[in-house]
């Protein structure tokens, strides 16, 4: 079984066999008995698909939440066009919702093949091209030092306490996916000390190939994690990388997309730089991010906190085709910082499907915008306190946790 599942891994995903048999055997999140699979049995073709539920704690709002990541879903290529992805999803479903998982989470190969599931796009983030001389060079830099293997306590400590304050849904580590994953990884990694740690920079250099034959290709700086705890922090951590000038060519940084890099440039400016009578335009797409599914809808919902002093209850209904026990009216009860949630049939306040829900749910969708362009149905009286309790920062995960 093994070998048949890393060779079909191997061949939908163009990766040598060898490399995912270790990635399965080594790996701190996941092992074989997470994967399910799809048998011919007598045909004697052996298996025909596979997909994993990986198991693994997020940090949203300030609390830990328990996801099941859907991940290595494949087909065998004379085995496809047969309904075996669409069984193995709806079978997932319904086995994350008797493993009591409240959300799920994936990186998909194709949006839309996943839209039919109820997972939504939440993982928009920004993709950022820069000069090291449009960066400022701010003063602070003069605290930053090259990471050390002592260093590392230190590191997962600012880690979480960086999710803490400004996790969602941004996976949690181990000391083993630490170990194993993370700081294999970190080799050019520096520390922002100015008496105490309170930030850090990993990032790699490379070479794209040159744009013509004997051209010289400079060095560009991709950076993979940048945490800062404070504003000195975070204007060293930069001001060290605009330091890097006569080394790099290039700065790319994916970010959040409500990190605000703007305050970190003496100069806004575009790769290919045009100004035409004063207007300034810049290129925005739309990237192929996570997805994230409620799974229970219920469950989810307790999970959420708000402070406020007077009681407050809202009913709403998510209309959930593949999980029906989701699709019932729940109120939403809110009190001193406590969430009930109950059955209830007290008139809906606001509703939407699985998918927009999910999207609610994570904080990349305000509950009054659904309504706005008319993706879900509300009350304007409830939306206010909807707002509230559903915001959160963008949806983020670091690119070592990428699963």
């Amino acid at each position: 079984m093994f070998d048949a599942i890393a060779a079909l891994l191997s061949k939908s995903f163009l990766e040598d066999t060898s490399i995912i048999r270790v990635s399965i055997e080594n790996n701190p999140r996941y092992s074989l008995s997470n994967m399910y699979v799809i048998e011919d049995k007598s045909a004697g073709t052996g298996v025909l698909g596979c997909l994993r539920i990986t198991p693994f704690d997020v940090c949203s709002r300030g609390r830990k939440i328990p996801v099941a990541g859907i991940a290595a879903v494949a087909v065998k290529p004379e085995a496809r066009r047969r309904g075996i992805a669409d069984t193995l999803m709806e079978d997932a479903l319904r086995k994350m919702y008797e493993m009591d998982f409240p959300v799920s989470m994936l990186f998909p190969f194709k949006h839309r093949f996943y839209k039919k599931y109820g997972y939504a796009y939440v993982g928009s983030l920004k993709l950022y091209d820069l000069a090291p001389a449009d960066i400022t060079p701010f003063p602070e830099r003069s605290y930053v030092r090259a990471f050390t293997k002592s260093d590392r306590n230190r590191v997962k400590r600012m880690l979480e306490q960086e999710m803490q304050t400004h996790g969602t849904f941004t996976p949690l580590r181990n000391d083993s996916f630490w170990d194993l994953v993370v700081f294999p990884k970190f080799k050019d990694a520096y520390v922002y000390d100015d008496g105490e740690a309170k930030g850090y920079l990993a990032f790699e250099l490379y070479k794209e190939p040159a744009a013509t034959p004997g051209a010289f290709s400079e060095p560009i700086l991709n950076i993979k994690e940048l945490v800062g705890l404070d504003a000195a922090a975070h204007r060293g951590l930069w001001g060290f990388v605009a330091a890097l000038g006569e080394q790099v060519s290039r700065v790319r940084f994916l970010g959040p997309e409500d990190y605000p890099l703007h305050l970190f440039l003496k100069e806004p400016r575009e790769k290919e730089y045009r100004r035409l009578f004063f207007e300034y335009k810049s290129l925005s797409t739309v990237a192929p991010g996570f997805m994230l599914r409620v799974i229970n809808v219920r469950d989810a919902l307790s999970r959420l906190r708000r402070n406020i002093d007077s009681p407050a209850d809202i009913v709403i209904k998510v209309n959930d085709g593949s999980l029906p026990q989701n699709s019932r009216p729940l109120n939403i009860h809110l009190h001193h910082g406590e969430t009930v949630v109950d059955e209830t049939r007290q008139p809906v306040q606001f509703e939407s499907d699985i998918e927009v829900f999910s999207q609610v749910y994570s904080g990349f969708l305000k509950p009054s915008d659904a309504v706005r362009y008319g993706f879900a149905s509300g009350e304007s009286s409830a939306l206010h306190e909807l707002d509230e309790l559903f915001g959160a920062p963008s949806p983020f995960i670091y690119q070592f946790d990428i699963f």
